[in-house]
């Protein structure tokens, strides 16, 4: 779940009463609300609860304090006086949906955000924070719509544009989602991890050109991004350009000398080039650092013993390589270890 937008409205709402010179409960309770003393300020709340038991803005405050206290189900009971008292509060319907959010009542939390961008329809805040919710509830249609609803008011929101691009990508609506991050790339082309999820989003359509291109960006900008450098050297290697492959994950190996599957890597794209003798030092330095999947991995170094004429070595790893419940190893095996 992404993070949670939240505002204290109550400060604004009561504005008034920061300049009065008398120091009442109230006066106090927002002056410790605004330096995040909660729980003080929920002290001074009662304080002004027991003489104005009908004072709606400060059952949302008090309600406000809770929320932040993580005391959900606390602040849900003064959210409902509040609105009791005085429906018009648009802010008590915003935060008693983040209330129900927490407590997971998407239901309930849904109607409070549809009424509260009802009531403020200008607020990106209420959109956002709408959108999140559908995400967390995995209706990312809906999510969509009201992304594109909190765009309308900013169309120049990169992060927002990212997160729809993100959400798009999610029901496989690729060219929508390229898209919007292109426009994210008008609107900030230095930012790297545009081009990132870019060529994210193009890899997994398996179009790897397109995220070699947009990988290649990401680097541009911030030459030393792992994820981008590691994506590229996949997609490389998924589109069999093996020698561009074996530098990208060079690299890599500077940076994470110890990194099993990067030098698992290098044994694959050398052993597609034929270059057996290098496919078999990549592997045993894989070995060497504990690579996971090591049937498969003998499994690939006998392919390339085999390819020395080193039988007896090749039909030893397939053999292994079985052993550990690798069963492609079995085709090896019968092929050339009769």
């Amino acid at each position: 779940m992404r993070y949670l937008v939240t505002c204290i409205f109550c400060l604004i709402a009561n504005s008034a009463l920061l300049a009065q010179t008398e120091d009442t409960p109230m006066k106090k309770a927002l002056s410790e609300m605004e330096k995040n003393n909660f729980t003080v300020a929920i002290q001074y709340l009662e304080t002004h609860l027991e003489s104005n038991n009908n004072d709606a803005l400060a059952y949302f405050n008090r309600g406000y304090c809770y929320l932040m206290l993580k005391k959900s189900s606390v602040a849900m009971v003064d959210f409902n006086r509040c609105l009791v008292l005085d429906s018009s509060i648009a802010e008590a319907y915003f935060n008693r949906a983040l209330a129900h959010q927490s407590l997971k009542n998407f239901t309930f939390s849904e109607a409070d955000f549809l009424t509260y961008v009802e009531k403020r329809p200008n607020d990106t805040k209420g959109y956002l924070n709408l959108a999140f919710l559908y995400e967390e509830m995995t209706d990312y249609k809906n999510a969509i719509s009201a992304y594109s609803a909190y765009l309308a008011i900013q169309p120049g929101s990169v992060e927002v544009l990212k997160y729809r691009a993100l959400a798009y990508g999610t029901i496989d609506s690729v060219n929508r989602a390229i898209n919007d991050y292109t426009r994210c790339g008008l609107l900030q082309p230095s930012d790297s991890t545009i081009w990132l999820l870019k060529g994210n989003l193009y890899y997994d359509a398996a179009m790897y050109k397109e995220a070699i291109e947009s990988y290649n960006l990401a680097l541009l900008n911030y030459p030393s991004q792992t994820a981008a450098l590691v994506n590229r050297a996949d997609a490389y290697t998924a589109s069999q350009q093996y020698e561009n492959a074996i530098l990208d994950y060079k690299q890599l190996i500077i940076q994470s000398p110890y990194n099993a599957e990067f030098y698992f890597n290098l044994g694959f794209c050398s052993l597609q080039l034929n270059l057996p003798n290098d496919a078999i030092g990549y592997f045993e330095k894989a070995i060497d650092n504990d690579y996971e999947n090591l049937g498969q991995l003998l499994t690939l170094r006998g392919v390339a013993y085999n390819n020395l004429q080193l039988k007896m070595e090749a039909c030893a790893d397939w053999q292994k390589a079985f052993a550990l419940g690798y069963k492609e190893a079995a085709k090896y095996q019968n092929n050339y270890c009769n």
